[in-house]
């Protein structure tokens, strides 16, 4: 999603001609977590697989993990690595890769290492080390596509935090030249073809194995200086491009504004088209935000802004934490000893967000259109708040609404919805009837009902059935005379009728 439309009619016709059965993504689908140089275990499993084991049970089936051949110091309890492979293909061979991989996640995000084996691109890139970066992507990429065909499985391969190893070595205030600006785009480029090229070679069957570039500095980009974003995206023809958020500072609207900020830039792709953009890492440690009920309502309003956003996948960093908050010598670490990147403490105590992320992970997620009376589309005003209208036939990217199915599975007539904004707000039914558009502390009027016009069941719909929004205090949503959504009355009528038009 960018911030603007580029064309309505093109966005009318990419999303109407999907069938309705891309409508309904599960949010264990999209809503995952990294495992990655956790500080502390739990049982006698290979610490790699613990981690995944533990995620499949939070109920999540995406995850994101390091894949470097000294994996030993990343994944250390109760691992024998062994020599490291002189390869990425050959490490997706060790056995804990494989049973990783062999388990029923949807999506693997795979953080490859900084240099395979030894290229650096802060001085350029050679014909030679471009050669031996494609040849290493076409490697894995092969290797994945020919024996996880069939599966349904998605592996995304990407770099970590492109705007540090940007500025690597740079001292403080110092800007990236142009070489190393040039040098960071064949590096990506050079990892793009290798998988473009498995590919062309492996025709997927089942399965896909795509390429991200991940950034991390999109504040600085915003302010118009040499960034990863400003100036390297633009060079790079990616499948994905991943954001890692903690420049925004816990701020759900920064968010969304850096989100739509780093979609302008990124080109599109010819695997995902234009809404190829998902949220790499996000969260808060407890020197962030001190209290855990606190913690627990900023990082549900940081994923709520993801997904009403509509990123691809919103990956929660972490699983285990990894940072120390002070130096200890026990074997293992306290609670107090870290910082609190974590869904599972030291002491075994699932966290507030570990609950939270449950109760999401028993949701489905649909991107819809609502097309109203004359053809106008409902739109939330922009910036993160306000009144909602029924007006303009000209959709734009706040027009694009998410309906979180609380009972999951596909969209039916009757199912409870809560509405998400492209913004991360909800739609709430206020006292007055108007339907507003506001943060998630507003709890209450923030739940509707989907009825199908003229179904006798619980129908699933399909695009463009006509439907109608049951508020809280079952009055139906429509639009008034100026405009405004609103609830006005025991029966849909005409202003109160919308057409569905799904996004995905």
């Amino acid at each position: 999603m960018g911030s603007s439309i580029r064309s309505s009619a093109v966005l009318l016709a990419a999303v109407s001609l999907l069938p309705a059965a891309a409508g309904a993504i599960p949010a264990r689908d999209v809503l995952g977590s990294t495992h990655a140089d956790g500080k502390y275990n739990f049982t006698g499993e290979n610490f790699l697989n613990e981690g995944a084991d533990q995620l499949l049970e939070l109920g999540t089936r995406v995850i994101k993990v390091w894949f470097d051949p000294n994996s030993t110091p990343t994944y250390p309890f109760n691992s024998k690595w062994g020599p490291p492979p002189q390869n990425l293909e050959d490490l997706a061979r060790h056995p804990y890769y494989r049973e990783l991989f062999d388990k029923p996640f949807s999506t693997f995000i795979l953080v490859l290492a900084r240099r395979v084996p030894v290229n650096d691109f802060i001085d350029g890139m050679t014909p030679e080390e471009a050669t031996v970066e494609r040849e290493q992507t076409y490697g894995l990429a092969r290797h994945l596509l020919t024996t996880y065909a069939g599966t349904g499985k998605t592996f995304v391969l990407q770099n970590w935090e492109g705007d540090h190893l940007l500025r690597r070595g740079l001292k403080e205030g110092e800007v990236p030249d142009r070489t190393r600006v040039r040098g960071m785009a064949a590096w990506l480029n050079a990892r793009q073809v290798g998988v473009l090229n498995a590919r062309r070679d492996v025709p997927a069957e089942g399965v896909t194995v795509a390429h991200a570039v991940e950034v991390n500095l999109l504040r600085e980009a915003m302010a118009g200086n040499v960034t990863v974003t400003n100036d390297v995206v633009p060079l790079t023809r990616a499948d994905l491009y991943s954001y890692s958020s903690w420049d925004v500072q816990f701020d759900p609207a920064e968010l969304v504004r850096a989100l739509d900020y780093l979609a302008a830039k990124a080109p599109d792709s010819s695997l995902y088209g234009r809404r190829n953009v998902y949220l790499g890492e996000f969260g808060a440690a407890k020197d962030h935000v001190a209290d855990e009920q606190d913690r627990a309502a900023v990082i549900r309003e940081l994923t709520d802004a993801a997904l009403g956003w509509g990123v691809r996948w919103a990956v929660y960093w972490q699983l285990y934490c990894n940072e120390p908050a002070r130096v200890y010598t026990t074997p293992r670490p306290a609670n107090q000893d870290l910082r609190g990147f974590w869904l599972i403490r030291p002491d075994g105590v699932r966290t507030r967000m570990y609950s939270n992320f449950f109760n999401h992970f028993r949701t489905s997620l649909v991107r819809v259109l609502l097309r109203g009376p004359g053809g106008h589309f409902v739109t939330p005003e922009g910036g993160g708040g306000g009144s909602v209208w029924v007006s303009g036939t000209r959709p734009t990217d706040q027009s694009v609404l998410v309906l979180r199915d609380l009972n999951g599975g596909s969209l039916r007539n009757g199912d409870a919805v809560e509405i998400l904004t492209h913004d991360g707000t909800y739609l709430r039914e206020a006292e007055d009837g108007r339907v507003l558009a506001d943060r998630r502390q507003a709890i209450e009027g923030t739940r509707f009902v989907i009825r199908k016009i003229g179904a006798t069941g619980h129908n699933v719909l399909g695009p463009r059935d006509r439907l109608a929004i049951e508020g809280a205090s079952g009055q139906f949503l429509g639009a008034g005379r100026d405009g405004l959504l609103q609830a006005f009355g025991g029966a849909p009528g005409t202003e109160g009728t919308f057409s569905l038009v799904f996004a995905e």
